[in-house]
């Protein structure tokens, strides 16, 4: 088996990033060898402390999957797939009727950030360090909107809306990072992992679930339940009752539960 999950809402709580309802499962897994790969849209920068925090030696899919992150890997799959200077070049770029338009986070400074976040300074800061996409403010109208698109496909770039900010990336997402990690851990390991099991919150999180052989839709009461997703009636996509890490830990007890002994459990 292998976990992904996302981090706020799901593995930590929203407010106070705590992870210790969860702490049981956690303890599950690591004693079953399960990597737990955390996929997220924090940075590199966020998300190394959390990593340490969490005592993960995993790679983490960063940016809302726009790259990997891997502390352990010296000169790895971050640092080589980069291409935040390209997106900055790319939107320093646009024509003036554009440019106007759209406030990027390297347009920014920390206080900005944080204001705009909610994140306090320091995390604004590490916020700012980007690797892979590139947040803002869209102030424009549609037909303005239409135009930065065709502008950005133009150098094989896409935005796409991310609550009130608007994202500009390479169009990488959480789901099609999986496979790819998978690959990553299971070469390190000398090992196969499966099946795969993905955990999140909001629709973000959508295709990684759906995507997954078992998925879970943590409750959140901060924002409105997710539609539906694929495989929810056939009972490959649960709901948890909990919000958070409590609800994280006891769907993943269950699902360990469940596959004990299972000729699908390779752990």
């Amino acid at each position: 088996m292998i976990v992904f999950t996302d981090l706020d809402g799901t593995l930590l709580e929203p407010d106070t990033c705590d992870h210790h309802a969860a702490l049981p499962a956690l303890a599950a897994l690591a004693a079953r060898a399960v990597p737990v790969v955390v996929a997220t849209d924090r940075t590199a920068a966020e998300i190394g402390p959390v990593l340490a925090e969490l005592k993960l030696d995993t790679p983490a899919i960063v940016e809302n999957g726009g790259g990997v992150f891997w502390p352990a890997a010296p000169a790895g799959p971050a640092e080589a797939d980069a291409c935040y200077d390209e997106i900055r070049a790319c939107l320093d770029a646009l024509p003036a009727r554009l440019k106007g338009c759209f406030a990027g986070f390297g347009d920014m400074d920390a206080r900005r950030i944080a204001a705009l976040t909610g994140l306090n300074r320091a995390r604004a800061a590490r916020a700012s360090r980007r690797g892979f996409s590139e947040p803002g403010l869209f102030t424009g109208s549609e037909t303005q909107l239409v135009a930065l698109r065709r502008h950005l496909a133009a150098h094989g770039l896409c935005a796409e809306r991310h609550g009130r900010f608007l994202t500009v990336s390479r169009g990488g997402s959480k789901a099609g990072r999986m496979n790819a990690v998978r690959a990553l851990v299971e070469r390190r390991d000398g090992r196969r992992y499966w099946p795969l099991v993905a955990l999140g919150d909001a629709e973000e999180d959508r295709e990684m679930l759906e995507a997954a052989d078992y998925g879970v839709v943590v409750a959140n009461p901060a924002h409105p339940p997710l539609a539906e997703l694929d495989g929810e009636r056939e009972g490959r996509v649960i709901r948890t009752e909990l919000p958070g890490p409590m609800g994280w830990n006891a769907a993943m007890i269950e699902i360990l539960r469940r596959l004990a002994g299972s000729a699908e459990f390779d752990a």
